[in-house]
């Protein structure tokens, strides 16, 4: 490939995962491009096709046989809760995957975080690990020096129980919890979890890290479940876990600290910039040039 890789992005459009693995990291490139359709102009224009959560098989076999690099993002892929709850151990994850690798004809495959590549990376061709960038134009909040709002984003039903457990630990220590608040700027601590039947072991393992992404992007202090993979393998050391509804109070009282969070806020500052749009854009980009000099050779 020349040095402005011609990539195309395909998927389907109306999947939060389109957006973030698809449309944002398309416009970190003049050269690269997301496209719910792939047209006969897009086959033409691009060199590497990259399949965003579905594997479209007949297209990426064509476009093989067509001589471009094809990768597949895997990101989110399986039906949720229903998969997770159908396959609750490794062994049993692990049939499942082989079964949706079936098939697939393309140069490499990317993972959202490093368990899910270690997991199953054996399983296709040229495996690789890229975590979610923070949302582009985010900006740092500033740290209050009364806590007031502990906020999470996302479908109020992820949290299964957990929701009433941070509820009530919120007013035992005057606090309040807001689900999608209009502005991340409006929340001084971060809380992401997942409980009920969004609490899988293939949920835990393999959901990818966007929430903290997004914390480390506004400098938000953060506290989040102890059994999120993605978040222990991006974690700077600063980030609060817990995994009983006692630790959750006690980590919740920790963060009112003013101290202590503008001591997380401007650590998480510090890593801000590994999660960026840009930085995350580099990671594929090299990615993407091994396997086109691999497909070269």
């Amino acid at each position: 490939m020349s040095d402005g890789q011609r990539v195309c992005f395909f998927g389907a459009p109306v999947m939060g995962s389109w957006k973030v693995r698809a449309q944002q990291v398309a416009t970190a490139r003049p050269a690269w491009r997301a496209t719910g359709d792939l047209e006969p102009g897009d086959v033409l224009a691009h060199d590497v096709f990259v399949a965003v959560k579905r594997p479209y098989r007949t297209r990426l076999r064509l476009l093989a046989a067509m001589g471009r690099t094809t990768v597949y993002d895997v990101v989110d892929c399986w039906a949720q809760p229903d998969d997770g709850l159908r396959h609750p151990d490794l062994p049993s994850i692990r049939r499942y995957f082989e079964r949706h690798f079936a098939g697939l004809v393309v140069d490499g495959v990317i993972f959202p975080n490093r368990a899910m590549c270690e997991d199953l990376g054996d399983l296709v061709p040229n495996p690789t690990w890229i975590p979610h960038h923070y949302w582009p134009g985010m900006a740092p909040i500033e740290v209050r020096e009364r806590a007031t709002v502990v906020g999470y984003e996302g479908a109020a039903s992820y949290l299964g129980p957990w929701r009433r457990e941070v509820e009530r630990a919120c007013r035992r220590l005057g606090l309040r919890f807001v689900v999608n608040p209009p502005s991340l700027r409006d929340v001084d601590i971060g809380f992401a979890v997942r409980g009920g039947v969004h609490a899988s072991l293939m949920a835990q393992r393999y959901k990818s890290n966007v929430k903290l992404a997004n914390f480390y992007g506004a400098g938000i202090p953060c506290l989040v479940g102890a059994d999120e993979v993605s978040y222990r393998e991006t974690d700077n050391g600063e980030v609060r876990f817990f995994a009983t509804p006692h630790e959750l109070v006690e980590r919740l009282d920790e963060l009112r600290s003013y101290e202590t969070r503008l001591r997380i806020h401007r650590s998480f500052l510090a890593v801000r910039g590994e999660y960026s749009l840009a930085a995350i854009a580099d990671r594929y980009e090299a990615y993407l040039r091994q396997l086109a000099a691999r497909r070269a050779a």
